[in-house]
């Protein structure tokens, strides 16, 4: 069976191996815009123009479209990277199962074509899709313990750029944000409990040890409750760019 290889808007066969027509790339240029709601970035509205792109892309395995988008998006990501004076950039990881289904991460190649140094975090939860999901709770808990924060890495007083391909409620990217800043505590709470333990003698260790564990879980509950609310409490800043944002986040004005 012979393939044709078609435009992923007109739908007009291509010479070659082109990725799309002259006349698609042009309308998507035109169409993009970097724009700033909060602390997310975008260049894309979610309309139905892009949804053939990454739909082409995702979900038809075109991987080369990679590089039409990277090229696309390369000033405007360059210039984010120096305003917001990034130090660590991270790509959103895929459910495993998708990833294998389809043999890359979307954000990885982008970002592997923009030629950037970028952290992978673990995605050790399986979900559900999110477009599947309209109830913003069940998109929560949908996601919710999704994401695993490197040992190695110290995002304390970092500026922090998280770099997904497309916005629709945030959820994902709350998720993120939430465990970053979970292991930044839980990294000052393992130094603290360091410096406490060379400090005192073997009597009252039993005794501190106790009364530092109590102390710490209180902390720790009254951290977690408060992580969105307060996140400049850890002095490190989270920022945001997508591909596209959906109507939803665009009309909440939402922040991640």
């Amino acid at each position: 069976m012979i393939f044709r290889n078609e435009d992923i808007i007109s739908g007009e066969e291509l010479v070659g191996y082109g990725t799309v027509s002259g006349e698609t790339e042009n309308r998507l240029l035109n169409l993009k815009k970097l724009r700033k709601l909060n602390n997310i970035y975008y260049i894309w509205d979610y309309d139905e123009d892009f949804k053939k792109l990454i739909f082409s892309y995702k979900y038809h395995r075109k991987k080369k479209l990679a590089k039409l988008i990277a090229d696309m998006i390369k000033k405007e990501f360059e210039f984010v990277i120096q305003r917001e004076k990034i130090d660590f950039v991270i790509s959103v990881p895929v459910n495993i199962q998708r990833k294998n289904e389809r043999g890359y991460n979307q954000v990885d190649e982008i970002l592997k074509c923009l030629d950037i140094n970028y952290i992978q975090l673990k995605r050790i939860k399986n979900t559900e899709k999110m477009h599947k999901l309209l109830d913003e709770k069940l998109r929560r808990k949908n996601i919710e313990g999704s994401f695993s924060v490197g040992k190695n890495i110290d995002f304390k007083n970092k500026r922090i750029l998280i770099v997904d391909d497309i916005i629709t409620t945030g959820a994902t990217l709350k998720e993120i944000k939430k465990s970053i800043l979970e292991k930044i505590s839980d990294k000052e709470n393992i130094n603290k409990n360091k410096m406490r333990n060379n400090k005192i003698d073997n009597r009252e260790k039993n005794y501190r040890e106790k009364y530092y564990e109590e102390k710490n879980h209180k902390e720790e509950n009254y951290k977690k409750e408060n992580l969105n609310k307060n996140p400049n409490k850890y002095e490190t800043e989270i920022i945001v760019f997508c591909l596209a944002a959906a109507r939803e986040i665009r009309i909440s004005k939402g922040e991640i």
